[in-house]
């Protein structure tokens, strides 16, 4: 994968064009979606504001009503892992009108439909989902541009391109802990703040997005939403993604390296620190079969709950078979 190299000239030139994105941001700009949100949690769906903080958050756009397993289980180990944490799935509003179903008072029918949903919030009190328009909540940010200026509706790969945009949108919103549903939590997450995790990978300082955790308003996430718009390719399906990520991270924080295990002090005298692999990335992609054979190695596995405060499953969205010995049902 390619990444962009910069010259002073180059560097003066970024800074008036993300000016100009600035300044066209702060236009006023209709509002074509509905902002209103609904929250399904214990069985009934009820009006959701939900405060600044350090709140736990999952996004999916895919647009299904219901839950799998794999992605229950993840939302589950976040839940149980940080019981005194809200945490929220933000999913696009569909057909299948569950929160009537709850309003109401049908939990037999919305308990047919959606079995493991149902379940997972019976259990467990502090996680609820929220159904919205996800497009929406890039409204008022530097991102609503690639929406206004029509780019957006040329992607080839929308469901990943809103979904990376609308997890920094979110972030710079409200602050908090945004998780891939294919993240598997092992302790608390509560220490976690301006941060984002490395990969040991082919390509050198290679960070990954799905993992980041930020305060509200902090000034990278401005930043990098604004390099997002100008990074931004319709037939390039990461184009919003962990290259633009780490190259923002470079021209933010003036560096050409990322220092792991450490804080970087950045523009805005803002700062952000750099985990480490073991952190949330111990398994890499380049090892994603070692999820899935039927007898782990113990080293994995001490691995995983001696340096990770939880671990990427890759590859556990494309139906790959886990048998009962394997790490990921384990873990």
């Amino acid at each position: 994968m390619s990444s962009l190299l910069f010259t002073r000239k180059d560097n003066f030139q970024l800074i008036l064009t993300l000016a100009a994105v600035t300044l066209s941001s702060l236009i006023f700009l209709p509002a074509l979606y509905s902002k209103g949100n609904a929250q399904i949690e214990r069985g009934k769906v009820v009006d959701v504001f939900i405060p600044e903080g350090n709140d736990i958050f999952f996004i999916e756009t895919s647009g299904k009503s219901c839950l799998t397993f794999r992605q229950a289980c993840g939302i589950e180990s976040a839940a149980k892992a940080n019981p005194q944490t809200k945490i929220t799935l933000y999913t696009e509003k569909t057909s299948l009108d569950l929160s009537e179903m709850l309003n109401n008072n049908n939990g037999n029918e919305f308990s047919r439909h959606c079995p493991i949903t149902s379940v997972l919030l019976e259990q467990m009190n502090n996680i609820e989902i929220v159904r919205e328009n996800l497009l929406g909540l890039l409204e008022d940010t530097p991102l609503w541009q690639l929406y206004k200026t029509g780019s957006f509706n040329r992607s080839t790969w929308r469901l990943f391109h809103l979904s990376d945009a609308a997890r920094v949108a979110l972030l710079w919103k409200k602050g908090g802990l945004y998780l891939d549903m294919d993240c598997i939590v092992l302790r608390s997450l509560h220490s976690l703040n301006n941060t984002i995790g490395t990969v040991k990978y082919t390509v050198p300082h290679w960070v990954e997005n799905g993992v980041m955790a930020f305060s509200a308003g902090h000034p990278f996430l401005h930043f990098l939403m604004k390099y997002m718009v100008l990074a931004f390719e319709p037939e390039n399906y990461i184009s919003l993604g962990p290259d633009t990520l780490r190259d923002a991270l470079f021209f933010f924080c003036n560096r050409d390296t990322l220092p792991t295990n450490n804080w970087m002090s950045c523009r805005h005298n803002a700062t952000i620190f750099i985990q480490p692999p073991n952190s949330f990335y111990a398994i890499n992609s380049s090892r994603m079969e070692t999820f899935y054979q039927p007898q782990f190695d113990p080293a994995d596995w001490d691995l995983l709950h001696r340096e990770s405060f939880l671990s990427h499953i890759y590859g556990s969205g494309h139906g790959r078979t886990a048998p009962p010995g394997s790490l990921y049902t384990q873990i």
